[in-house]
């Protein structure tokens, strides 16, 4: 389903069937569609970038478009939003090790002097810190983001980064994305869009009390989506004990 489609079928079931009502409701569709988008690490936002890294490297751009994604047929170029996980691989070797995120605060209160690229310091990175987006026109409306490798690395190599991309209208401005008209990657967001677009038309008509029983259908709609990530996909299932803490120490014994 496309947000024209969404779009046409909210102003039907209102009754509104001008020209300007429609085009409004594709720009309330492609907004709130963002907004979910954003609102969850969904499996079908996520992609996988490679970029290589030399010997000092101490910032990296992720610049790169998407290669591998868990959705298909996109129709565009997409850039990561955010990182979330990566993995750094020598050269000339096959392994790689993960690098996990972390604070700034925390280099600070362990060894500030990590973060000096100096020959003394440099090893093979084993944690990423999330640097302040480059923004410039061939990055879109959003910008790319940056990342700074702990301890800079001494040796050539591969950095994988497994990230969330950006939605259409973040990265390419609300008007071409209303242009684009593509059918969306997140799965079984139709029906909650439907809602927020019919709210968002009943709060410009001033029907402020139907427009917020349409945003509480949209949020239900949401939270069901959430569901089917977890219950309809596989995954692997985990059984956590839980205690009432009123135990004692004789019944371990």
């Amino acid at each position: 389903m496309k947000p024209s489609e969404v779009a046409q079928a909210a102003c039907d079931k209102l009754s509104f069937t001008d020209s300007a009502t429609i085009t409004l409701a594709n720009k309330f569709c492609i907004r709130r569609y963002s907004m979910i988008w954003d609102s969850c690490l969904w499996n079908d936002t996520l992609g996988v970038i490679s970029t290589p890294v030399t010997n000092g490297t101490e910032l990296v751009t992720l610049d790169q478009t998407v290669t591998a994604t868990y959705a298909s047929g996109s129709g565009y170029n997409m850039f990561l939003g955010f990182p979330v996980a990566a993995r750094f691989t020598v050269t000339g070797e096959t392994d790689g090790i993960e690098i996990p995120a972390a604070e700034w605060v925390s280099f600070f209160q362990l060894d500030p002097n990590t973060w000096n690229n100096v020959d003394s310091r440099k090893s093979t990175p084993n944690n990423f810190v999330n640097w302040v987006r480059i923004i410039g026109a061939s990055y879109g409306e959003a910008g790319v983001p940056r990342i700074k490798l702990v301890p800079t690395p001494n040796t050539d190599g591969t950095l994988f980064i497994l990230g969330k991309k950006q939605s259409q209208m973040r990265q390419f401005g609300e008007s071409t994305a209303i242009s684009n008209d593509s059918d969306f990657e997140l799965r079984g967001v139709e029906n909650a869009l439907m809602a927020y677009t019919e709210g968002d038309l009943l709060e410009y008509s001033r029907q402020y009390a139907k427009a917020q029983a349409k945003f509480q259908e949209g949020a239900a709609q949401v939270s069901i989506m959430k569901d089917m990530e977890r219950g309809q996909q596989q995954q692997i299932s985990r059984i956590i004990p839980d205690s009432l803490y009123d135990y004692t120490f004789q019944d371990i014994l």
